[in-house]
């Protein structure tokens, strides 16, 4: 796989500048889809729980997106 190391800084600034976006997007819904859980809600909870394991934890500012996080990780499938 080719990589290219020094542009790792600009694209976790870029993914936390789609976040704070998204959370803004969040706001008062229950999932990212509204009021029902769908794909979107598993791949963000699998992209979010796959950055706190390399060491890119979720900015607690995004109040909504972490609420959200909270909710989607209560949920028995998440544990499994």
């Amino acid at each position: 796989i080719y990589t290219i190391p020094e542009a790792s800084a600009e694209l976790k600034k870029l993914a936390q500048q789609q976040l704070k976006w998204l959370d803004g997007q969040m706001a008062g819904k229950q999932f990212v889809c509204g009021d029902r859980f769908s794909l979107a809600d598993i791949l963000l909870y699998c992209f979010l729980e796959f950055g706190n394991a390399v060491g890119q934890p979720l900015n607690t500012d995004n109040k909504n997106i972490a609420a959200w996080f909270d909710r989607v990780k209560a949920r028995p499938s998440a544990a499994a």
